[in-house]
């Protein structure tokens, strides 16, 4: 085999895809037309197979140009089936039984290089047994996903371009419900070596009713330079402004550092946003519970003005106190 670490991984996509036989699955929350149309073409040329997309159909992607709706239709147009999964961030390629690749890179020009660049990505060659494994996984994210229509790829098409007053449609599908009461239980149950080894913080958010477990989209934002280092667990609090429940509903662990990416917030978000907060750090979501009922900062004898600077730093112990009361709350389904 050649080399198991892939930065550039456009053609060898392509001529995978042209040489299936059996099935090629693809999952990326991003697409462009140019590369739909690529892979379309390829598998035009293949022999057979089950074609699969499965990418998160959300307003935003769309409004900033990183979902196209256009590629979309090139796919389903090719014999794709497409699904979403709103909370999807994960970029994996499966050709027939023989051919895996995950990593960083979305189905997108500068997602997989080419001879006028892209971004710095990385991606890896998966083995026989991981083959076998991821497509286990995608399987069942597949049958968890909601089939994407012409008439649902038509109605996000017709949206403006970040416009908070016009009408959106919801997202499409449900988040996976990845987390919850085992992801806090076993935070709680970890060695006493790897919770030495983490740092804690609370993180002041606005409550979104209408999106009401934002923290899915798994990156948070901040004025300054976050803090935070990978491995870190968050404790995100939710402030009373505008009615919010002045709580804390979930906790999310670090998963790469902060950095000042204004262009990321104004894509995945809004303009405004990208001015305010233009500071990005990359999370997942360890537990949750609903928003109403999460734990509060009087837990551990603090309140908003505690987090007036956006975050704050707390021993491991008050984290167990927090998390123990979000135990004791009323939890999410499933």
């Amino acid at each position: 085999m050649s080399k198991t670490f892939v930065t550039f991984a456009r053609e060898e996509l392509i001529a995978r895809v042209a040489m299936a036989e059996e099935r090629v699955w693809l999952a990326s929350p991003f697409l462009t037309a140019p590369i739909a149309a690529r892979i379309a073409d390829a598998a035009a040329e293949a022999k057979g197979g089950v074609l699969r997309l499965l990418t998160a159909l959300v307003p935003r992607s769309v409004q900033a140009g990183v979902l196209s709706t256009t590629g979309l239709s090139v796919l389903l147009e090719a014999g794709f089936e497409i699904a979403s999964i709103p909370n999807l961030h994960a970029k994996v390629s499966l050709v027939d039984s023989d051919w895996g690749l995950v990593g960083s890179g979305n189905l997108t020009g500068t997602g997989l290089g080419g001879e006028e660049g892209g971004n710095l990505e990385l991606g890896v060659r998966l083995s026989s047994g991981q083959r076998a494994e991821a497509a286990e996984l995608f399987a069942d994210w597949w049958e968890a996903a909601d089939p994407v229509t012409p008439d649902l790829i038509a109605a996000f098409a017709a949206l403006p371009e970040f416009s908070s007053s016009h009408e959106q449609p919801p997202p499409v599908g449900e988040p996976l419900g990845l987390v919850g009461d085992p992801g806090l239980e076993e935070v709680l149950a970890e060695d006493a070596a790897t919770a030495a080894g983490r740092s804690y913080w609370i993180k002041s958010n606005y409550h979104r009713p209408d999106d009401a477990q934002w923290w899915h989209r798994n990156w948070i934002s901040d004025w300054r330079q976050g803090p935070y280092e990978i491995g870190d667990l968050i404790v995100l609090y939710l402030s009373a402004r505008d009615g919010g429940p002045a709580c804390c509903p979930a906790v999310v662990e670090v998963t790469a550092t902060s950095r000042h990416d204004p262009e990321w917030v104004r894509s995945h978000r809004d303009v405004g946003a990208a001015d305010r907060w233009p500071y990005v750090t990359e999370t997942a979501v360890v537990g949750e519970v609903l928003p109403e009922a999460g734990a509060k900062l009087s837990v551990i004898a603090k309140n908003g003005q505690s987090v007036q600077g956006g975050y704050c730093s707390i021993s491991r112990g008050e984290f167990e106190l927090m998390v123990r009361a979000m135990l004791g709350a009323t939890h999410v389904s499933g």
